[in-house]
């Protein structure tokens, strides 16, 4: 067994294509299915079959596949400390997902805060989906890291949570709720309530508070605050949403802060995380990059605001 053989064997599982994984690879199929033949002899076990023109791991590939990726990882941060010791190391590309609602004001500043503290250059690859679009990407391997919404019952993810948005109540200016200078939960019993769809992360935490305050008269159904603001600022509906720069582009609406009551005046809040796989392989500056953001991550000591997931 040697190393190019555990490279090729990672390449292969992350692919399961033989022709692809060996273009990556810069060499041969030949060659790749003769190196992959050989560990399997040597280990006595099968690592991949068929599945019609793809492979697939065995289940002892599978968890083999969890010892190599963490033998080379340890492996390439042992490298690339050597040599930025050395002055010869880079700082590599990340694959970030991000939610859109982060990347005109959070992200940029974190990058550029990482950047000035980092002694090698990284280059970012930005890439925009909703919340759980970025947690399939990252069980997938398609991204290092992401910025989004979670509730909780994601497996095999790790978070960090990186920034908070607070929720509002948006409407149209003739609503009768609209002189108001904020609103509570018993505000928002018997109005006719819109919201985020119930299968996206921050839809059911929003409908777990609502339903926490006997708010039943709601609809959610819609992906964003973009149509809610429109809704609300041309309808008779009230959205439930996020205080993001969507709702401060539409003309006529009426935005007005969420408190639990009248006396206490405490915020609600959403939090958004880092998150990133548990099993999946990750580089060197990946690991240096979750790090740095641990050490920035969200203060949760702000007695002002309730956490809603």
């Amino acid at each position: 067994m040697n190393l190019s053989q555990l490279y090729y064997f990672r390449k292969l599982a992350e692919l399961q294509h033989y022709t692809r994984a060996a273009k990556e690879l810069f060499i041969t199929q030949p060659t790749l299915s003769g190196s992959i033949s050989s560990l399997e002899q040597e280990l006595g076990v099968s690592l991949f079959q068929k599945a019609g023109r793809n492979v697939e791991l065995t289940k002892y590939g599978s968890e083999f596949l969890g010892y190599v990726n963490a033998s080379l990882e340890q492996l390439d941060k042992g490298i690339a400390i050597m040599k930025g010791y050395s002055g010869e190391g880079d700082g590599g590309t990340i694959d970030i997902g991000c939610i859109v609602t982060l990347q005109s004001d959070y992200l940029p500043r974190l990058l550029k805060l990482y950047s000035s503290t980092n002694d090698h250059e990284t280059v970012f690859d930005i890439n925009q989906r909703p919340s759980q679009e970025l947690i399939a990407g990252i069980l997938e391997g398609k991204h290092d890291v992401a910025f989004c919404a979670c509730d909780g019952s994601e497996s095999g993810i790790q978070k960090i949570p990186v920034a908070e948005q607070l929720l509002v109540v948006s409407m149209n200016p003739d609503s009768p709720l609209a002189a108001k200078p904020f609103l509570t939960p018993e505000d928002l019993i018997g109005q006719s309530i819109i919201s985020y769809r119930e299968e996206v992360p921050l839809g059911s935490s929003v409908k777990r508070l609502l339903d926490s305050y006997g708010v039943e008269k709601v609809r959610y159904s819609y992906e964003d605050e973009s149509i809610l603001a429109g809704l609300a600022a041309t309808g008779s509906d009230y959205a439930v949403m996020l205080d993001t720069f969507f709702p401060h582009t539409v003309d006529d609406i009426v935005i007005k802060p969420l408190y639990n009551n009248a006396e206490e005046q405490r915020r609600f809040s959403h939090m958004v995380y880092l998150i990133y796989s548990e099993k999946n392989y990750r580089p060197y500056c990946v690991d240096h990059f979750i790090d740095f953001i641990r050490e920035h991550k969200l203060d949760l000591s702000n007695a002002n605001h309730i956490y809603i997931d």
